[in-house]
């Protein structure tokens, strides 16, 4: 894969993944900036695309993270982490669902968020969410178990 075919398969999942630590778009462009610098900068060997994909991952979530810390950043969330696309799905959903749904999620953990929006909003797997938060596969179902279940009762 070219660096061009590169930068093409992997730039919505990188802005996705700082958009979910950072919350805001000129944040997340930065990140999304750093990350793509860093991989250039880097003598890139890889063993197969899904290891070049954890790589780029734990860099974007570490770069997130650095990012945060060095503008002591206080977590606040807002409608940026979500996008301009409408929330669709086969699912019906009001605008009262949706915002209640906002809502739970920003009072949600830490731990139980991050996992949720990785895998629900970035679309990654279980095992690509271990993988990149270094976390044992049954760590992350666990947490994705529990926080599912703190956002039924908050949602109750």
């Amino acid at each position: 894969m070219n660096d061009e075919e590169m930068v093409k398969a992997y730039s919505d999942m990188i802005y996705g993944v700082a958009m979910r630590y950072v919350r805001n778009r000129t944040d997340a462009e930065d990140v999304y900036s750093d990350v793509f610098y860093r991989y250039f900068r880097r003598e890139r060997k890889f063993d197969s695309e899904e290891h070049r994909k954890a790589w780029l991952l734990r860099v974007t979530v570490n770069a997130s993270k650095e990012f945060l810390m060095n503008r002591g950043y206080k977590e606040e969330l807002n409608e940026d982490m979500f996008g301009d696309e409408p929330i669709s799905g086969s699912w019906d959903t009001s605008t009262e669902d949706i915002l209640a749904v906002r809502d739970a999620l920003k009072k949600l953990d830490d731990e139980y968020r991050e996992i949720i929006e990785l895998y629900y909003f970035s679309g990654l797997s279980v095992a690509e969410i271990s993988k990149m938060l270094q976390r044992s596969v049954n760590t992350v179902k666990s947490q994705l178990l529990r926080g599912r279940n703190k956002l039924k009762e908050m949602l109750a």
